[in-house]
């Protein structure tokens, strides 16, 4: 290859690294940069392990390359390790006669080690591995310009890799973060109507017991099973979450087990599932109601067993997972019809937790409330952080049957299209305005009727002055005292934010 030519190839595979940000990606962009303009064999990246003692084959191209990423290089014996710890390029001809080569990738592979280019990972003051180019395709060894080509790349690699490393561990801190900020979201109040729950997470949290969660649509149902999963002794590995009712029945079996390739038509290639994936860790299965009867079948297996067989292959895959579950049906009539087997209903349902809905926590609205302001005002640089005592009485008084789901849309629907730093009535959604009109009054016994009105006009009243007391009971020509046994009775406190 001419200088030119290759001085051709050597920009355009550093302009492919420099643009790829997945990790995946670029080490693939690495070593075919490396393979083609060193003109070698076979090219790899291998990477320093934690331990400091090994190097793994991040990627490897070449004849047999899959049966090299299984191979561990020790940094003590191997040219690699060499060139790790010295931080210094090698340029070896005969590399195979060098006693530093470690023989354990050639028993391997159908390559023979001649000539070997070993250059250093350099990200500032440490190396965190090595690119190596074995065999020159013409036979030729590889010449000191090839050295100082595949030094060019490791430079572009290791900066890239670098930022794609610094990159995922943004993704996963905001996937963190949003995690907790969700959860958050259905904590709060936990004392009030969500006492019960947390209760039954704290027992069943460090233990591989299945658990069921039940409620209807919206009441944070997945929010619970990640609240089991942070509180368990598997919180470092894996919890994968399957919404069975969102994938098509006939695409629901790979998506959970695998597939092998030629399993189905379009099948190119093997594919892992979730319960693999999800190997030492945790599965939620949202929606476990709306799986079909073959895959009941299937799960039953391996809730019983751990064992499964990908769709299409023979081969048994053992798995230590702990399964949770969610659904909003009704199982017990779904078994009556013949629509959901009894002994799986048995086995997943060894523990429930009834979530309640949102109905039946009106004690904790307040400080959900405040807490989804908060939330969208930050997001929105906005400052209405808090709620008028109307506004929360109309959101008091309205059913939510999409429960914290609809309550969210609704503030977030208030954050962005109101304006001032108070929510008001009117900032709510129109239904929640009308509902909450029709139902405010809408006790089942006079007295309740009569509560409502009172509770509601004297926290008008006190909005209306500011929340100063002694004026408001000026303003219902009554005692001081009574209004504050009034405010207590009536749990007003609550509606005006004290």
């Amino acid at each position: 290859m001419c200088k030119t030519a290759r001085l051709e190839r050597f920009f355009a595979a550093t302009a492919s690294i420099a643009k790829t940000r997945e990790e995946d990606q670029l080490l693939q962009a690495v070593i075919s940069s490396a393979q083609e303009v060193i003109e070698a064999e076979a090219a790899s990246v291998l990477l320093l392990e934690p331990d400091g003692k090994h190097l793994r084959f991040a990627i490897a191209t070449g004849p047999r390359a899959d049966k090299v990423l299984e191979v561990y290089v020790p940094v003590e014996g191997s040219i690699a390790g060499w060139v790790v710890t010295r931080q210094r390029p090698l340029n070896l001809p005969a590399a195979s006669e060098d006693p530093r080569h470690f023989s354990g990738v050639d028993d391997r592979t159908d390559i023979r080690t001649q000539s070997l280019i070993c250059v250093p990972l350099m990200v500032g003051e440490e190396a965190i591995g090595v690119i190596e180019a074995v065999n020159k395709h013409d036979g030729r060894s590889f010449t000191d310009e090839d050295c100082r080509f595949l030094q060019a790349i490791a430079v572009q690699a290791a900066y890239a890799l670098k930022q794609a490393d610094e990159a995922r561990r943004r993704r996963e801190e905001l996937a963190q973060l949003r995690e907790q900020m969700a959860a958050e979201e259905f904590i709060v109040g936990r004392e009030g109507g969500l006492a019960e729950v947390f209760e039954i997470v704290a027992k069943v949290a460090d233990t591989k017991t299945t658990v069921m969660i039940r409620g209807e649509t919206g009441t944070g149902k997945g929010l619970v099973a990640r609240a089991i999963f942070r509180a368990s002794s598997r919180y470092d590995r894996r919890l994968v979450t399957v919404n069975c009712a969102n994938i098509p029945e006939e695409l629901l079996e790979t998506e959970l087990f695998g597939h092998a390739k030629g399993a189905f038509t379009g099948a190119s290639g093997t594919k892992k599932g979730r319960f693999e994936y999800a190997d030492g860790g945790t599965i939620f299965l949202d929606e476990i109601g709306d799986i079909s009867p073959k895959l009941q079948t299937k799960l039953l297996r391996v809730l019983q067993e751990q064992q499964f067989e990908p769709l299409g292959s023979n081969h048994t895959i053992s798995v230590d997972v702990r399964v949770i579950t969610a659904t909003n049906r009704d199982l017990e009539a779904a078994i009556a019809e013949g629509r959901f087997r009894e002994d799986l209903y048995y086995r997943l349902n060894v523990v429930t937790i009834e979530v309640p809905p949102l109905r039946e926590r009106r004690e904790d609205l307040p400080e959900m409330v405040n807490h989804f302001l908060k939330k969208f005002s930050l997001e929105m640089n906005k400052r209405m952080f808090t709620a008028s005592p109307e506004a929360l009485e109309v959101i008091h008084n309205y059913t939510w049957p999409g429960n914290i789901r609809e309550l969210e849309n609704a503030i977030e629907r208030a954050v962005v299209l109101g304006e001032g730093e108070l929510l008001q009535p009117s900032m709510l959604p129109s239904h929640v305005q009308g509902k909450a009109r029709d139902n405010i009054f809408a006790g089942e016994t006079l007295e309740e009727a009569q509560r409502n009105f009172r509770r509601w006009f004297i926290a008008k009243t006190l909005a209306a002055h500011d929340n100063n007391q002694t004026r408001a009971a000026e303003t219902l020509d009554i005692q001081r005292s009574y209004l504050n046994r009034l405010i207590k009775q009536l749990e007003i406190d609550k509606l005006v934010g004290r």
